[in-house]
């Protein structure tokens, strides 16, 4: 069975993705939470939490890569 062996390239971008996922799926969970919040205290509107995902997912990309490439 041939084995593939990944670049330094492919496994960033895998941790990337796994750190843009991790960092989505919170914002949306505290979006959920304050839209609920809002329609259960009959509030019109409420303010979405600052966008800082690109960021947050940047910093956890680095620590996983850093877990990674110790030996």
């Amino acid at each position: 069975m041939p084995t593939h062996t990944k670049s330094g390239y492919e496994i960033r971008l895998e941790v990337l993705q796994m750190a843009m996922g991790l960092v989505s799926e919170r914002y949306h969970q505290v979006c959920n939470q304050m839209q609920y919040a809002a329609e259960k205290s009959s509030e019109k509107s409420f303010t979405l939490p600052t966008d800082t995902r690109v960021a947050d997912a940047t910093a956890i990309a680095e620590q996983l890569y850093d877990f990674v490439e110790k030996k």
